[in-house]
């Protein structure tokens, strides 16, 4: 509205009970599969891993982790979900300094891309060194977004603060033949 974002998530918490469709979604979503891997094989080489799931929604993620993970979702609506707090991400939060060996940003960052560079930084300062950043950028040509940010952009800037180790297209030729959208990967470490 006006050129910029409206974020009144409360007020939509407040009408709909899961109105990302998490529980349907994340049982099926390539993403999800893809970040069910990578925490499996991390599960093996690290212990007391410590994960901050960013835009958690109902934290429905959460079950898809080992027991063993310590898990903390944060959203800016104020319902109330079991292992979900409220925090904005724009805003630096000291209790999260050097906190987490993992952070995961699922289909939600585009929804702060006007404050991009101050998100990416938090999540620096919240990561452990050596700890691992996983983004998933959903992606349409004619997004709102786009203005500020699109999936290069967001590389280039991730590359700025952090070490790439992957980075994966979903639906790549569905997005430029048919205009649907697309979804990138991102995963990155923190190196100092």
């Amino acid at each position: 509205k006006n050129k910029k974002f409206i974020r009144d998530f409360k007020k939509l918490y407040s009408k709909i009970k899961d109105p990302w469709n998490q529980r349907k979604n994340f049982h099926i979503d390539q993403t999800t599969m893809i970040l069910e891997g990578y925490l499996n094989y991390l599960n093996k080489k690290l212990k007391n891993i410590k994960i901050l799931d960013v835009g958690a929604g109902s934290g429905i993620l959460k079950s898809k982790f080992s027991k063993k993970f310590k898990y903390i979702g944060t959203d800016i609506h104020k319902k109330k979900f079991k292992n979900v707090i409220f925090d904005d991400i724009t805003i630096y939060n000291k209790n999260f300094l050097k906190k987490f060996n993992v952070i995961i940003c699922l289909k939600t960052i585009y929804y702060v891309s006007d404050n991009i560079k101050l998100v990416l930084s938090n999540f620096h300062k919240y990561l452990k060194k050596g700890g691992i950043l996983i983004i998933s950028y959903n992606l349409k040509k004619n997004s709102f977004s786009n203005k500020y940010l699109n999936d290069l952009k967001l590389r280039k800037l991730l590359k700025n603060k952090f070490q790439e180790i992957s980075s994966i297209e979903i639906n790549r030729e569905n997005y430029e033949q048919a205009k649907q959208e697309k979804n990138s990967i991102f995963i990155f470490k923190k190196n100092d």
